[in-house]
């Protein structure tokens, strides 16, 4: 393993492991996720101003507020990394709620899409970033009615940031799409989302796609499965990676096997496929800032920010669900 990639594991299993103690009730997915926040600042979480930030959105939110809930720890987490909690979280709102403008309910990747605004610094061209994304939107439900939905309006944000048009996104989009989609076959929604983060990236689409599926292949020969679930579009991020397709995986495997051995990252706390995601995530974010602009390093930290996002509110949304139904199970 590359030092800092070790580094980055200790930090982040360090920022876990106080946040945990802090917030025992949180879900543990939801406890990385803040820990990673801390760890993209290269700082230690600090607990006491995550709680100050908390009771500021509890005064400023109702719990039925999309941005409580299972976004609390998260959003009460960033609000403590920035240099003015209430403006923060004043940006977020005012930029949730024009993301919320023709929509009856609200949205929870609608929340994050905010987030993901105004972490860029762009909450002042939010009308503009929100327009462009609407476009997006609807140009991908126009090409796949059944695969596009509301969790893809977070990579159509991060879409809609970068210098190209909405008509060149979707046409390189739907060419990326129509280049991988058979080797997911029965994952074709999780096809298409990793098709929307090679498409943020820059490069041409036909190389991004056979590096993707030659990462996927070399897993599979290593003996170690990458996930073809809500892990599936964090494989592409390692086609930033500029090292040979063998020595990328065995990077990633060898910075899992390390976290599985870390409290709060063990078979207790998350399946092999999400350590395997959050493995990826450092790896690409490590080698990138070596290997390539510190423009694309900084592209490739923001992506891996919203799949993680996207990654653990998919799972907590999931289990929500699934106790929802045991629950009125058992109690019939």
């Amino acid at each position: 393993m590359q030092t800092e990639v070790m580094e980055k594991c200790d930090m982040l299993v360090e920022n876990r492991n106080i946040i945990y103690k802090g917030f025992m009730l949180e879900d543990s997915l939801m406890q990385v996720l803040a820990a990673m926040s801390f760890v993209d600042r290269g700082e230690i979480a600090d607990v006491k101003a995550i709680k100050r930030c908390r009771k500021i959105l509890r005064k400023k939110h109702s719990a039925f507020s999309y941005l409580r809930g299972n976004n609390e720890l998260f959003i009460s987490s960033k609000m403590a990394l920035s240099d003015d909690p209430e403006k923060y979280l004043d940006d977020i709102t005012e930029t949730y709620e024009k993301l919320q403008v023709g929509k009856f309910f609200g949205s929870t990747y609608r929340v994050l899409s905010a987030l993901i605004i105004c972490d860029a610094g762009k909450a002042d061209e939010s009308d503009k970033i929100i327009e462009k994304t609407e476009e997006l939107l609807n140009g991908m439900k126009e090409a796949h009615p059944f695969l596009t939905n509301d969790e893809d309006t977070c990579l159509a944000v991060l879409l809609a940031m970068t210098e190209k048009s909405s008509k060149d996104i979707l046409s390189e989009l739907e060419s990326t799409y129509l280049e991988i989609k058979n080797e997911f076959m029965l994952y074709k929604n999780s096809a298409y989302s990793l098709c929307q983060v090679l498409t943020t990236l820059d490069g041409a689409y036909k190389r991004k796609c056979e590096k993707t599926i030659a990462l996927f292949d070399s897993f599979k020969e290593a003996g170690t499965k990458y996930g073809k679930e809500y892990e599936l579009a964090s494989l592409g991020l390692l086609t930033n990676v500029q090292m040979d397709v063998k020595d990328i995986v065995a990077e990633v495997i060898g910075t899992a096997e390390y976290l599985r051995n870390k409290k709060g990252f063990n078979f207790w706390y998350m399946t092999k496929q999400t350590r395997l995601m959050f493995a990826a995530m450092l790896v690409a974010e490590s080698y990138t800032g070596d290997s390539a602009t510190s423009e694309a390093s900084v592209a490739s930290s923001t992506v891996a920010r919203v799949i993680a996002q996207q990654a653990a509110m998919f799972v907590v949304l999931v289990s929500s669900s699934a106790a929802s139904i045991t629950t009125s199970t058992s109690s019939n």
